[in-house]
């Protein structure tokens, strides 16, 4: 008969292990700002929609082939363009609702 020993248990105690100080206020505020001054304006939107429009160029050039798997990849293709238009217009979205309460 195997007998496995007791695990040691844990002394308890009311000191926390990991000790987390608080950050200032004015902290957050200043790494709120510079998040916001990051990726404000139309530098973050312009990536975005040249990538959604080459997607889209992509998949119909791709039924323009005479591959017999040309619809397969044009449908590959469009699905990846609609993830890029829809990711486009939540930037946009943001961007816009950001704009309006500033």
């Amino acid at each position: 008969m195997n007998i496995m020993p007791k695990s040691k248990q844990r002394k308890v105690t009311n000191k926390p292990d990991d000790v987390q100080q608080s950050v200032p206020p004015a902290t957050r505020y200043r790494r709120r700002q510079a998040a916001q001054n990051s990726s404000s304006g139309w530098v973050g939107l312009v990536p975005g929609a040249i990538v959604a429009l080459g997607c889209w160029v992509f998949a119909y050039t791709f039924t323009l082939q005479d591959s017999p798997n040309r619809y397969l990849f044009a449908g590959m293709m469009a699905l990846i363009a609609l993830m890029w238009s829809i990711s486009f217009c939540v930037r946009l979205w943001k961007w816009q609702r950001r704009r309006q309460t500033n």
